[in-house]
């Protein structure tokens, strides 16, 4: 009975250790949020490819960390892809 208590207990502590390591691991403030992403956007209008291009680098690191869904993800995507054909023509 006292095993089992012990053992109890480690699996407990375990577990809650596992938990709070891993929902700690973020990105966590401002600084940190801004070298992930970039700071590539300030100053672009989306009126040249360049300036497509920085909007792009900016959200990109964004959705890679999961700041964005995939939804909005995918109308970045499909919106960046639009302009690009305006800026073309």
């Amino acid at each position: 009975m006292r095993l089992q208590r012990v053992l109890m207990l480690a699996c407990l502590l375990t577990t809650a250790s596992t938990l709070a390591a891993c929902t700690t691991s973020g990105v966590s403030g401002a600084p940190a949020l801004r070298s992930a992403i970039g700071n590539s956007l300030a100053g672009a209008q989306g009126k040249t490819p360049a300036d497509q291009n920085k909007i792009d680098k900016t959200i990109a690191p964004g959705c890679a960390l999961g700041l964005y869904t995939p939804i909005e993800c995918d109308r970045h995507t499909k919106a960046s892809a639009d302009r690009r054909a305006e800026i073309a023509s």
